[in-house]
Protein backbone atom coordinates (compact mmCIF):
# COMPACT_ATOMS: atom_id res chain seq x y z
CA UNK A 1 0.00 0.00 0.00
CA UNK A 2 2.72 2.20 0.64
CA UNK A 3 4.43 1.17 -2.20
CA UNK A 4 1.36 2.39 -4.42
CA UNK A 5 1.17 4.99 -2.52
CA UNK A 6 4.57 6.62 -3.46
CA UNK A 7 4.43 5.54 -7.80
CA UNK A 8 0.87 7.32 -7.60
CA UNK A 9 2.40 10.78 -6.14
CA UNK A 10 5.50 10.50 -8.42
CA UNK A 11 3.11 9.82 -11.66
CA UNK A 12 1.00 12.70 -10.38
CA UNK A 13 4.39 14.94 -9.86
CA UNK A 14 5.63 14.28 -13.12
CA UNK A 15 2.49 14.55 -14.91
CA UNK A 16 2.03 18.27 -13.47
CA UNK A 17 5.19 18.99 -14.23
CA UNK A 18 4.92 18.29 -17.89
CA UNK A 19 1.64 20.32 -17.84
CA UNK A 20 3.64 23.16 -16.46
CA UNK A 21 6.16 22.58 -19.17
CA UNK A 22 3.27 22.76 -22.39
CA UNK A 23 1.45 25.45 -20.86
CA UNK A 24 4.41 27.94 -20.84
CA UNK A 25 4.30 30.26 -24.10
CA UNK A 26 7.03 30.39 -25.75
CA UNK A 27 9.58 33.25 -25.71
CA UNK A 28 8.46 36.31 -27.79
CA UNK A 29 10.88 37.81 -30.54
CA UNK A 30 9.60 41.17 -31.07
CA UNK A 31 10.92 43.77 -33.30
CA UNK A 32 10.82 47.30 -33.66
CA UNK A 33 10.90 49.90 -36.51
CA UNK A 34 10.16 53.49 -37.53
CA UNK A 35 7.25 54.11 -39.86
CA UNK A 36 5.88 57.16 -41.58
CA UNK A 37 1.72 57.24 -41.46
CA UNK A 38 -0.88 59.77 -41.63
CA UNK A 39 -3.50 59.53 -38.56
CA UNK A 40 -6.92 58.62 -40.46
CA UNK A 41 -9.37 58.02 -37.11
CA UNK A 42 -9.03 56.83 -33.91
CA UNK A 43 -11.10 55.05 -30.77
CA UNK A 44 -10.62 56.54 -27.21
CA UNK A 45 -12.32 53.08 -26.09
CA UNK A 46 -10.01 51.33 -27.23
CA UNK A 47 -7.21 52.97 -27.32
CA UNK A 48 -6.38 52.40 -30.90
CA UNK A 49 -5.52 54.44 -33.81
CA UNK A 50 -5.99 53.94 -37.57
CA UNK A 51 -2.95 54.97 -39.37
CA UNK A 52 -2.08 54.80 -43.07
CA UNK A 53 0.79 54.03 -43.37
CA UNK A 54 3.67 54.19 -46.45
CA UNK A 55 5.86 50.96 -47.14
CA UNK A 56 8.84 50.04 -44.71
CA UNK A 57 10.58 47.29 -47.36
CA UNK A 58 11.16 44.08 -45.94
CA UNK A 59 8.67 44.93 -43.05
CA UNK A 60 5.37 45.95 -43.91
CA UNK A 61 3.22 47.08 -47.13
CA UNK A 62 1.51 50.25 -47.65
CA UNK A 63 -1.48 49.53 -46.10
CA UNK A 64 -4.72 51.25 -43.39
CA UNK A 65 -4.51 49.29 -40.18
CA UNK A 66 -5.70 50.08 -36.73
CA UNK A 67 -3.18 49.77 -34.31
CA UNK A 68 -3.27 49.44 -30.60
CA UNK A 69 -1.30 52.42 -29.00
CA UNK A 70 0.73 52.00 -25.92
CA UNK A 71 2.14 54.47 -23.75
CA UNK A 72 -0.04 57.69 -24.42
CA UNK A 73 -4.06 58.11 -24.71
CA UNK A 74 -4.93 58.37 -28.68
CA UNK A 75 -6.83 61.76 -27.53
CA UNK A 76 -3.63 63.25 -26.77
CA UNK A 77 -2.45 62.53 -30.65
CA UNK A 78 -2.30 65.24 -33.11
CA UNK A 79 -5.49 65.54 -35.70
CA UNK A 80 -6.55 62.99 -38.01
CA UNK A 81 -5.19 64.07 -41.22
CA UNK A 82 -1.72 64.61 -39.48
CA UNK A 83 1.38 63.02 -40.76
CA UNK A 84 3.64 61.14 -38.22
CA UNK A 85 6.33 58.87 -37.05
CA UNK A 86 5.77 56.15 -35.07
CA UNK A 87 7.70 53.18 -33.42
CA UNK A 88 6.11 49.74 -34.58
CA UNK A 89 6.33 46.97 -32.11
CA UNK A 90 6.10 43.30 -33.86
CA UNK A 91 5.41 40.21 -31.80
CA UNK A 92 5.22 37.27 -33.57
CA UNK A 93 2.82 39.04 -36.27
CA UNK A 94 0.86 40.95 -33.20
CA UNK A 95 1.27 44.48 -33.87
CA UNK A 96 0.95 47.70 -31.62
CA UNK A 97 3.12 50.95 -31.90
CA UNK A 98 4.56 53.77 -29.19
CA UNK A 99 6.20 57.28 -29.60
CA UNK A 100 4.01 58.66 -31.96
CA UNK A 101 5.74 61.79 -33.15
CA UNK A 102 5.12 64.95 -35.65
CA UNK A 103 6.51 63.98 -38.95
CA UNK A 104 9.63 66.32 -39.94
Amino acid sequence: MKRLLIITIFALTVACSKQTQTSTPVSSNETTYAMTATIVSRDPAKNTVNLDNVEVPGKMAAMKMDYKLRGAKVAELPPDGTPVEVTVHDTNGSYYITDVKLKK
